[in-house]
């Protein structure tokens, strides 16, 4: 399957036509992961991951992009979370860390992570004063995997914990983790980190969404409870269910697209996000995750006790939704961050 993936391209969405990728927009790229997760989540989490590291074209030098993304066709995983510790020393860094959720890690050819550059015990300040955080790229095979994930939802994605001990990374393969230093010019690189970033965990809930109405759909046409005589779908309580999960998942879909758009509209003309812009794929990306839970409850639901089957796609949609709705750009707290915007506040978290 990842081989299929690499050839196919999933793994290069983001990549850009410099070097011969597609360099999709926010609303493609959406559309694409989407598709994906409407068929297997799992398969679609490590896409969108995948797919949107290689965004990193825009910001590695362009020696190390076409090593890693043109010759070696790479697939990249990881977790750009500053969990790691730098220590600069001539060319480059010796990084020590450990990482969970490193999904996709075992199938992967490179792998990242995030760290706090240190001076001394402290964490190095750049010159406007905040935390000097960088993402290093290395070989995945010089970082020890661990057997971690052992999970109820996006069982396939293998997001294992790995890490690294006084590993030696080259400063060309690195890159500020605030993404403020691109050397490719277009939308794709002048968006902030954390909005496109937020966006592709964004679109695998869509997907699994619409998986779920399609299998209550199917099992609608087909199942008479017992204690009735009628199929599901002519039960006036299910048709009101679909029809609430379908205005539900549509009107999130049309929140998130219109947001991307918006956004990209704005990159494109080289016109910096305003900070209600950014609140909006924010918010958008919150509140896809949870309509996708109340979409799965509803469709779990109505499905009766045949939903409780591991045979029962609605089974893994239910907890695929619910696992993927814990990420830290979509969970429920960024509602309190786009909140705080629309009131006239400071957001109070870098993670906008």
């Amino acid at each position: 399957m990842s081989l299929a993936f690499r050839e196919l391209g999933f793994f290069s969405l983001w990549l850009a036509r410099d070097f011969g990728g597609p360099e999709l927009s926010l609303t493609d790229f959406v559309r694409v992961v989407e598709a994906l997760a409407r068929s297997d989540a799992s398969v679609a989490w490590c896409a969108t991951n995948g797919g949107g590291y290689a965004r990193f074209s825009g910001f590695l030098p362009d020696a190390v992009t076409r090593r890693i993304f043109v010759e070696e066709r790479a697939v990249v995983a990881g977790n750009m979370g500053p969990l790691g510790r730098a220590v600069q020393v001539p060319g480059g860094y010796r990084v020590t860390g450990y990482w969970p959720y490193g999904s996709g890690i075992t199938h992967s050819d490179w792998a990242l992570g995030g760290c706090m550059v240190l001076d001394g015990d402290a964490p190095r300040r750049k010159p406007d004063g905040t935390p000097d955080a960088r993402i290093v790229f290395f070989p995945s095979a010089a970082a020890e995997v661990l057997d971690t994930w052992d999970v109820g939802g996006l069982r396939g994605t293998g997001s294992h914990d790995y890490r690294v001990a006084d590993l030696f990374v080259p400063e060309t393969h690195t890159v500020s983790r605030a993404g403020d230093t691109p050397l490719l010019s277009g939308p794709l690189y002048a968006l902030p980190f954390h909005t496109a970033f937020g966006v592709t965990i964004a679109a695998v809930p869509l997907g699994i969404a619409r998986a779920a109405l399609d299998s209550l759909r199917e099992l609608s046409a087909s199942k008479t409870p017992r204690i009735g005589s009628v199929l599901l779908r002519d039960r006036p309580v299910i048709q009101a269910a679909v029809g609430r999960a379908e205005a539900v998942l549509r009107a999130a879909r049309a929140f998130l697209l219109e947001a991307c758009h918006e956004a990209w509209s704005a990159a494109s003309a080289d016109v910096p996000l305003s900070l209600e812009q950014r609140a909006l794929v924010r918010l958008a990306c919150a509140h896809v995750a949870e309509a996708a839970k109340q979409v799965v409850q509803i469709a779990y639901d109505a499905g009766g006790a045949t939903s409780v089957y591991e045979t029962c796609p609605l089974q893994r949609c239910f907890r695929d939704a619910y696992a993927a709705a814990q990420h830290v750009q979509v969970q429920s707290g960024n509602f309190e961050t786009g909140g705080r915007v629309m009131l006239g506040i400071e957001p109070g978290t870098p993670i906008l």
